[in-house]
């Protein structure tokens, strides 16, 4: 599978089922990132990267900061990456989804999500000799009282 541009949300969604199949079948880690676009405008520059002007931007400072400036108001879409492989092998695509269609989006995606991810395998617990004798000893004082 070669490398996807940026897809319509539509065809990003069509594309997990055959990311984790093909992920599954060559015991690959797929994996996925959410992050909050920013288009760079190399001319007049971004607020959202001048932090010592604009610290309403500043993610680090924003828990101490709990006052909201207008200059936050902006809607961003968000990027959404799924990869699997290494190097030259690598499979990735991605897609933007604009903020006014995020629960939609998710609401899809968690379903489509959740279906690949049908041969994951549950670890076994070891049964510990330890963990039988103390419930044995516990009903025993529960009946002496």
């Amino acid at each position: 599978m070669a490398n996807s541009s940026c897809l319509s949300p539509n065809e990003f969604l069509l594309k997990v089922p055959e990311f984790f199949k093909i992920a599954n079948e060559k015991h690959k880690t797929v994996r996925l990132t959410a992050k909050r676009l920013i288009e760079h405008d190399p001319v007049e520059g971004n607020l959202e990267f001048d932090t010592t002007n604009y610290p309403d931007y500043d993610v680090s400072k924003k828990a101490s900061n709990v006052v909201v400036s207008s200059s936050s108001d902006k809607e961003y879409s968000l990027l959404i990456r799924m990869s699997y492989g290494s190097h030259d092998k690598k499979a990735k695509c991605s897609t933007m989804v604009k903020a006014n269609e995020l629960d939609q989006f998710w609401q899809e995606y968690s379903s489509v999500f959740k279906g690949g991810m049908q041969n994951l395998i549950k670890k076994k617990k070891k049964k510990s000799k330890n963990g039988a004798s103390k419930t044995v000893k516990k009903n025993k004082v529960a009946k002496k009282n």
